[in-house]
């Protein structure tokens, strides 16, 4: 090297270090000895650079200096970065380097020029705490709208589930930033010059705009609207005019999806527990009446039975034995509405399949019904099966069956006809109660499935308005229907459907 430029590389403020291509230190100035803490050039020359690098970075320094290699230009490094240098101690500091290149005997050489910046970046960082401290004193005491652009962006920048805009008096935007900005892949610049309008679903927007011209006057407004099942709330203020600038506005922007959906099942829920206090009230009323005229009856006929004792009267004894049998049903009927209530409120219904064989089913069906209907009815059977066994739960089938067998005998004369039909084919499995009683009121079936309804004409039947309720919802749990046709006085006829391939499921 000449002896002047020699001079110049050994005297150096600055380090001065040079590498082959292969990253090999070739000369180092007194600086760059200094600045890593060794005692000798001797101690870096012939190392790899690397070697003045923090560890975690080495491995990608490499490719970088490949890469430098190949497209060598001159350029600087870590301006705007955080770029750190190790000593030979193995402490970090903060450094801006200089590359710049150079041909010796048609090889490769790359010159680095290195500054440790310690100090600035100490500066850097005292002036950065001075200028935010500057910033939240301007922010309070300048009225300019570029102060407040400063303190909008600095609540902006993070601001949760919205966005902040200030718009003109013509509500185009000015300024915008915000987390929901974010995220509909927008960035700020892309809003601005747009008018604010324009962000509002058409169902809204008129009504909106009136507001808006109310803020633009002078008042502060407040928002809420709905868009694609999201909710939001916009709020409002006019921005300070008294440096007699041109009329602004602030508005922010919530997404307030979250809150709205938390109040809606809080209000669900205390609907619900409304819902189960009036539930309880009713229990309890329907209850102390329900119940009681069944456990006098079964009083009143064991009572009397002890006044049957001779053989002889053994008929007089069978008419209060059934009047019992037909009284424990009653309460049985009630208890097991409930549980199944109860159950299916808490979630906890669930279906036991197997086998069932349809002949065998209607056959227990029959029975039961012998020992429920009223003393001369009749139930007249019409069966047809295809397929005669299915996969279903037989006591939930069997509930849903007997309710409407007891409704119809329980609405029905002493003496009347109960058809029951049953079928299954190719497509559906059906069942069919048909009574020719009292029938319901035409103003009150769209109510009948609801809980504790009962029709205005049986007030005087015993019922607790609950068996239709559990016999629908247990039927949409098999994926069927349950439909009716009814007149006063003319009979009931309830028929439900469930398509046959749920019937037919194999049993896990």
């Amino acid at each position: 090297m000449d002896s002047k430029y020699k001079q110049i590389f050994e005297n150096s403020k600055e380090g001065l270090l040079v590498a082959n291509k292969s990253g090999t230190i070739e000369m180092v100035n007194p600086q760059v000895v200094k600045l890593f803490g060794y005692q000798s050039k001797e101690e870096l020359l012939g190392q790899k650079i690397e070697i003045l690098i923090p560890h975690e970075l080495r491995k990608h320094h490499v490719n970088h200096r490949d890469n430098y290699s190949k497209n060598p230009t001159s350029r600087s490094m870590g301006i705007g970065k955080n770029l750190s240098a190790v000593r030979k101690d193995g402490s970090s500091f903060p450094v801006e380097v200089s590359l710049s290149h150079f041909k010796e005997n048609d090889e490769l050489k790359v010159i680095a020029f290195i500054v440790d910046i310690t100090e600035r970046v100490k500066i850097e960082a005292e002036v950065l705490k001075l200028n935010t401290e500057l910033e939240r004193e301007v922010q309070f005491r300048t009225a300019e709208i570029n102060a407040q652009n400063k303190l909008l962006r600095s609540i902006a920048e993070n601001f949760p589930n919205g966005n902040i805009y200030v718009v003109n008096d013509n509500f185009i935007i000015e300024w915008a930033d915000g987390s929901l900005i974010r995220e509909m892949g927008l960035t700020d610049q892309s809003l601005i010059g747009l008018s604010f309008k324009n962000r509002l679903p058409e169902k809204d927007k008129n009504a909106i705009i009136i507001e808006l011209e109310k803020l633009i006057a002078g008042q502060s407004i407040r928002y809420d609207l709905t868009d694609k099942n999201r909710h939001f709330t916009i709020h409002g203020v006019p921005l300070d005019l008294s440096l007699n600038a041109n009329k602004r506005a602030l508005l922010v922007e919530l997404d307030v999806t979250s809150q709205r959906k938390a109040e809606l099942e809080m209000q669900d829920n205390l609907n619900k527990e409304k819902e189960l206090n009036e539930m309880k009230s009713r229990f309890v009323s329907m209850a102390s009446h329900e119940f009681r005229t069944p456990l006098s009856t079964i009083i009143s006929s064991a009572t009397i039975i002890g006044k049957y004792p001779e053989a002889t009267q053994q008929s007089q004894r069978e008419k209060h034995i059934e009047r019992i049998k037909r009284s424990v049903f009653n309460l049985t009927g009630i208890l097991n509405d409930f549980l199944s209530l109860d159950k299916l409120e808490s979630g906890a219904a669930t279906f036991k399949n197997q086998p069932i064989n349809l002949y065998d089913f209607t056959q227990e069906l029959n029975e039961e019904f012998s020992a429920i209907k009223k003393e001369n009815q009749t139930l007249i059977t019409d069966f047809k099966f295809e397929f005669d066994t299915i996969n279903c739960d037989p006591i939930i089938l069997k509930n849903c069956c007997l309710n409407l067998l007891s409704n119809a005998t329980k609405y029905s004369k002493d003496d009347d006809f109960i058809d029951f039909t049953m079928y299954t084919s190719k497509t559906e499995f059906l069942t069919q109660v048909k009574d020719y009683g009292i029938g319901i009121p035409k103003d009150e079936q769209k109510e009948l499935f609801s809980r504790f309804f009962r029709a205005k004409n049986v007030t005087n039947i015993q019922g607790t308005g609950l068996g239709l309720n559990i016999v629908k919802r247990y039927v949409d749990l098999m994926g069927g229907s349950i439909t009716f046709e009814s007149e006063v006085n003319s009979g009931t006829t309830f028929t439900i459907r469930i398509p046959i391939a749920n019937m037919l499921k194999p049993i896990e």
